[in-house]
């Protein structure tokens, strides 16, 4: 394994970089006793692979919309590159683990074993993953290649194998250059460009006449974990790759668990989410199962989670009235599955675990990167329409922009005579239903006469990320 890619990763041409804080975080958890790495997958170091070969996999085939002829293929490379990141990363942090103990069986000091194992974690996260990357974008690209060959064959029966578009190319591949083959021909079984790391061959479609097979005497036989056509099955690095051969034990349990969890997710989602929307949401769906402490069920309807369940104490105590920043979360958490229920917010207790936590109350919700939503207030939209005055009819005008796709939106709105709240709104089909989450206010359109109509503001939150860190301001069943 140490020589695994040998020198193909110096000639990556991509600018790579590893997220060093997600490295940071990785390593803390592979050190800490909460953490098994024989039967669990790091979840940072997981969920950056994963992405990172998405990347490459949407830079090489295209992203790809439900009325795509090759939608459903473009879903099984994504969830065959979650099985890749998960067997990668099951190596990677037992390589790690293995430096915890020292000759004696004792722990190691934290900074010691960081210091011992930083050269494994640069040397697997960072350049052999350039190196999967760059394969991977080329793999994606000539899996495209190929859907678009067979589609074609009836016309352009047959595929030509081109030179390599290498400053400096291998001469391994060389004795394929110009060979034409039907494109069912079983050549294209045993040889291929791609089949070697970063090789830069490609094939084109033709109607030329058949060449001969060169007598290449098995001289060039394809990588491990390459040997594979990736337009035919989905994989961009096959099961053969030495992550799986090569495994720790309890790797294929292990990854087995985690993507059969993560299709579960995605396969409960509703319809109106994107592949990408899903997919975040359903990784981040485990990073609150861990923070909760409990294991997600079957997605709520809204029945089954609103009508003064995400609030049951309101008008008992003071703290269940002055707590709707809680229970919008609470709601949208409650349709993803968890069976959990708002803490009251005791002497702005719920701000001040928010303030801990070093975020504000707009990042209860993130954007799928991370970053804070924009809840683009009625201020900023009207300088944007030039109106000189907000008043309710453009108010609604604002809501009908806002609420142009289907889903669950948090509003926040400040009252003409005081204070301020969120609450919800849920489109479906194009009809909008106004509910308030934290009283279990059914029907809450009458609302926006009390808005002050240029302090007004709207995210969707169903396809947005419940941020881990505001798992404090919750009941747990």
């Amino acid at each position: 394994m140490n020589d695994l890619y040998r020198m193909e990763d110096k000639q990556v041409e991509t600018l790579f970089s590893f997220d060093e804080e997600v490295l940071k975080k990785a390593l803390k958890n592979i050190y800490s006793k909460d953490f098994h790495p024989l039967t669990e997958i790091e979840e940072n170091l997981f969920e950056a692979t994963w992405k990172t070969i998405n990347e490459a996999a949407d830079k090489g085939f295209g992203t790809r919309k439900p009325d795509d002829p090759d939608y459903d293929f473009y879903r099984e490379i994504r969830m065959n590159n979650a099985v890749f990141a998960a067997f990668k990363v099951h190596r990677a942090q037992n390589d790690m683990a293995a430096l915890l103990l020292d000759k004696n069986g004792s722990l190691k000091p934290f900074e010691q074993w960081v210091k011992e194992a930083m050269p494994i974690a640069d040397h697997q996260m960072v350049h052999w993953l350039r190196t999967e990357y760059d394969t991977a974008v080329i793999r994606a690209h000539q899996a495209a290649d190929w859907r678009q060959f067979e589609r074609e064959k009836d016309v352009l029966p047959n595929l030509k194998w081109m030179p390599s578009t290498s400053i400096h190319p291998g001469s391994d591949h060389r004795i394929f250059w110009g060979t034409i083959r039907p494109i069912d021909d079983p050549f294209w079984n045993v040889h291929r460009p791609g089949d070697r790391w970063n090789c830069k061959c490609t094939l084109s479609s033709t109607d030329e006449a058949p060449t001969a097979v060169p007598d290449e005497n098995g001289q060039n036989k394809a990588h491990d974990g390459l040997e594979n056509n990736p337009g035919k099955d989905g994989k961009l690095f096959s099961d053969k790759h030495p992550y799986v051969t090569e495994a720790h034990p309890g790797a294929k349990k292990a990854v087995d668990a985690l993507t059969r969890r993560i299709n579960e997710m995605i396969a409960e989602m509703p319809d109106n989410l994107t592949l990408e929307e899903k997919t975040d949401i359903a990784r981040n769906n485990l990073k609150i199962e861990k923070a909760l402490g409990v294991t997600k069920g079957k997605p709520m309807t809204y029945e089954q989670a609103n009508k003064g369940k995400e609030n049951p104490k309101f008008g008992k105590e003071e703290g269940y009235r002055v707590n709707c920043q809680t229970c919008t979360v609470t709601h949208m958490l409650r349709r993803l599955g968890f069976d959990i229920e708002a803490k009251p917010n005791i002497r702005q207790s719920a701000y001040n675990e928010m303030a801990k936590q070093g975020i504000t109350w707009e990042e209860r919700f993130l954007n799928r990167d991370g970053t804070k939503p924009d809840y683009d207030y009625t201020y900023k939209w009207q300088v944007r329409k030039g109106y000189q005055v907000m008043n309710a009819n453009r108010l609604k005008e604002y809501f009908r922009e806002k609420f142009r796709e289907d889903g669950i939106y948090e509003i926040y709105c400040a009252w003409k005579g005081g204070s301020a709240h969120v609450f919800c709104a849920e489109v479906t089909e194009g009809k909008t239903r106004f509910f308030d989450p934290q009283t279990g206010k059914d029907d809450a359109s009458n609302y926006i006469q009390s808005m002050k109509a240029g302090r007004v503001g709207v995210i969707r939150i169903d396809n947005k990320l419940v941020n881990p860190k505001i798992m404090g301001l919750f009941i747990t069943k």
